[in-house]
């Protein structure tokens, strides 16, 4: 591989995610894993993992503040760009407690034309007879 395709491949400190600062802080902590390992595992220098080590509290609370300011803009965006809800056009009810009113109609004429019964044919024979 030539050095600039393994330039462009790496990533930037700020780049990182804020879980993985801090992953690659622990890690550089724990002393378990060598910083070329953590380098290539999270496609940084050796150089940007110590400086991450360094430079951490800096580095997490200006990661901290620029994802608050991107939720922030994405959530301005989100609002600017809603559209309004598609209406009818010929609108039957001019205000939606006229039209809660008569769904309720609806529903207890149903209630009603449920509850009746015809009487069985058998019932209106005996009942017609002596």
């Amino acid at each position: 591989m030539n050095t600039s395709q393994t330039q462009t491949k790496r990533k930037q400190i700020e780049d990182l995610k804020l879980g993985e600062l801090d992953m690659v802080y622990l890690l550089a902590r724990i002393g378990n894993w060598q910083d070329s390992d953590i380098a290539r595992v999270y496609r940084l220098s050796e150089c940007d993992v110590r400086r991450v080590f360094s430079n951490y509290v800096e580095l997490r609370r200006a990661l901290e503040i620029r994802q608050q300011h991107e939720t922030f803009s994405r959530e301005s965006l989100t609002v600017t760009q809603k559209r309004p809800r598609k209406r009818r056009s010929d609108a039957r009810y001019s205000t939606s407690a006229e039209r809660q009113a008569t769904y309720r109609a609806r529903l207890k004429e149903r209630r009603l034309a449920g509850s009746y019964h015809p009487p069985r044919s058998a019932d209106m024979d005996a009942a017609s007879s002596p």
